[in-house]
């Protein structure tokens, strides 16, 4: 822990908020203008996917760096390389050249990016807070990036109709800028732990994170579990559209609404978890979370046409769910893990998740068609339910808090 922790704290994540907040509205602004260029659904998944397989593919490498070198060094070259790509897009754009090609490609350098950029980020929390401060710090994180996600869609849709697109493109490369001022606000020392100034070798360092990360059995079986959960619950934010809008029968109103009752729902569990860290059986708080999760995607797989408000309700219960689990989970690994395998754990068990999330999309594209939207919620809650039995049934998982 380093003097004057919360100060440098809120420095570093001031920064991390603007940029995550301008990331995401020129986010939505080249989103909507592919939908506008293409009206492919299938343009749209492949975006997705270039957006989330680099890093998840990625994450399982670039942890050894993150152990190696200077985390300050690898954030801002993360953060500027992002920027400088966004403001290639934009002159692009300004100069009416801006097609498809371009925006995969510059998708999928933004990916590669966080793969380095969020092992690192992930890891700096533990070197300069308390252990009883983690739970807090990580349900702050999480409250940051839930304001976004709450604020960003509607600004987004303003600026759309009123700026030129390579004005909403440059609002990314201004979050880089942002971003890196609040690192170098924040004033942290070096960043380093042990194993930093050795020689960097990349496949034995990741093997060497790998067995650190299967030698504490309890964090492998919860990997395990947060994947499977990821294969049940990912898809299913996919499906509110098509929940609201074709079984309910609602408009697009509708629709924006429930994604809002989610996000509300993640903003106020998060607030919570920031107050109270999470509590001393962090497990008991994380499976709690699961089950209730759980019942309500259940829940929502029970509901007739005409349960619409039950399922805004059952949206928002989801949501506050989530930073019981997503940061809890977080706070766990870095209380638990020592500081000189850190980012390879976390880039490993962030891989896991990410790499199993796929599986769940694909899933869902041959089941939610052909047996219905509600029948894919109730497989769900059953899943997630099955995740919770398992976080309290397995010795190692269950016991790990006492250790």
């Amino acid at each position: 822990m380093i003097p004057h922790w919360k100060r440098k704290f809120a420095a570093l994540w001031t920064g991390q908020a603007l940029s995550i907040f301008t990331s995401m509205i020129s986010q939505y602004a080249l989103i909507w203008y592919v939908t506008d260029l293409t009206g492919s659904a299938t343009v749209l998944s492949l975006i997705t996917l270039v957006a989330m397989l680099p890093q998840g593919v990625l994450s399982m490498f670039t942890g050894a760096f993150a152990d190696r070198f200077d985390r300050r060094v690898i954030m801002v070259v993360s953060d500027l390389s992002i920027g400088l790509l966004s403001l290639g897009l934009s002159l692009l754009a300004l100069q009416g050249r801006l097609g498809l090609g371009p925006i995969l490609a510059v998708v999928t350098l933004r990916s590669v990016g966080g793969a380095f950029h969020s092992p690192c980020l992930q890891a700096v929390t533990p070197l300069i807070a308390p252990a009883e401060a983690l739970g807090k710090c990580a349900g702050w994180s999480q409250g940051i990036q839930t304001v976004s996600m709450l604020l960003s869609p509607a600004l987004a849709a303003a600026l759309y109709a009123a700026l030129p697109l390579h004005w909403m493109l440059l609002m990314d490369t201004l979050g880089a800028v942002f971003a890196t001022g609040g690192l170098l606000l924040a004033r942290l020392p070096a960043l380093r732990v042990n194993g930093q100034g050795q020689k960097l070798r990349l496949w034995q360092d990741t093997k060497e994170g790998f067995a650190v990360l299967r030698s504490y059995r309890w964090l492998w079986e919860l990997c395990l579990i947060c994947a499977l959960f990821s294969v049940a619950f990912m898809p299913v934010s996919a499906l509110f559209p098509l929940m609201s809008m074709q079984y309910f029968g609602r408009d697009t109103g509708a629709a924006a609404l429930v994604e809002t009752a989610f996000s509300l729902g993640m903003l106020a569990g998060s607030v919570v978890l920031g107050l109270w860290g999470g509590g001393k059986d962090k497990i008991l708080t994380m499976m709690s979370a699961v089950f209730a999760m759980g019942g309500a995607l259940v829940i929502t797989g029970m509901l007739p046409p005409s349960g619409f408000w039950w399922f805004a309700g059952m949206s928002l219960v989801m949501g506050l769910t989530c930073p019981f689990f997503n940061s809890v989970f977080m706070a766990l690994i870095q209380e638990k893990v020592a500081p000189e395998y850190l980012g390879r754990v976390l880039g490993l068990s962030g891989a896991i998740m990410t790499l199993a999330s796929p599986l769940g999309l694909a899933a869902t594209a041959l089941l939610a068609e052909r047996a219905g939207l509600t029948v894919w919620f109730l497989l769900s809650g059953g899943v997630t339910i099955l995740c919770g039995v398992l976080g309290m049934t397995l010795p190692a998982v269950r016991g790990c808090t006492r250790t």
